[in-house]
């Protein structure tokens, strides 16, 4: 298939597969509280790493305490979203994502004390987490975290982040594309036709992973039906 091809099936696979998934997700009984699921997540993991032995362990628990801080951040960006409660042309919105830029920021700057004083900072850190939780459950959209705490925060900007996070996920998909060629794949000599798929499937993945690392990938994968 051509890029041109996969292009017109990736669209089509877009719309039909993943609306409906989208929809799904958006309604769902657990939607509302997927911010404070989150929360929840990083906290325990936050516990874990306490719990960890130093070494190789308490490494991997640290990752895995910033991917999770990560997931908050994406999810305060989405809270007028998972509110349910703002519509999408209120005059209310600009000014909770605002609020909310200032408290992912502030959740940067917690974790980032990891580095400096670790047993002090996770115990701040999910001090922090716990109360924009809470805020959050009393439909406090706009007052995640008290104005004391925001003082000299730096907020985080969501639109640099989103286009960031599109353009290694489009340069993932552009190199499975490329990788996976059947031009390429018949140009390997002594290949016989019942092979070439599985080829071609692996060059598709090894490019895209040499090119976006993967984590990415498996965000794509994950949008394809099983």
């Amino acid at each position: 298939m051509s890029v041109l091809d996969w292009t017109v099936v990736l669209a089509i696979m877009s719309g039909v597969f993943l609306w409906p998934v989208f929809w799904a997700m958006r309604w769902s009984s657990t939607a509302r509280y997927r911010l404070v699921l989150g929360v929840i997540d990083a906290v325990v993991v936050g516990a874990k790493v306490r719990a960890a032995p130093r070494g190789r362990g308490r490494s991997r628990a640290l990752r895995h305490l910033d991917q999770s801080c990560r997931q908050v951040e994406k999810r305060l960006f989405k809270v007028h979203s998972i509110a349910g409660s703002v519509p999408r042309r209120s005059s209310r919105l600009r000014l909770i994502k605002r609020h909310a830029a200032l408290v992912a920021g502030a959740q940067r700057a917690a974790l980032h004390q990891m580095d400096v004083d670790p047993e002090p900072a996770l115990t701040e850190l999910a001090r922090l987490q716990l109360v924009i939780a809470e805020n959050h459950l009393y439909g406090r959209q706009a007052a995640l975290l008290p104005a004391e705490l925001l003082q000299g925060v730096r907020p985080v900007s969501h639109l640099r982040n989103t286009w960031r996070e599109s353009a290694h996920v489009a340069m993932a998909i552009l190199a499975a594309m490329a990788g996976g060629s059947r031009r390429r794949a018949r140009s390997a000599v002594g290949v016989g036709e019942g092979v070439r798929p599985w080829l071609t499937l692996g060059a598709a993945v090894l490019a895209a992973t040499l090119v976006a690392g993967w984590g990415r990938v498996t965000r794509i994968l994950e949008l394809f039906p099983a």
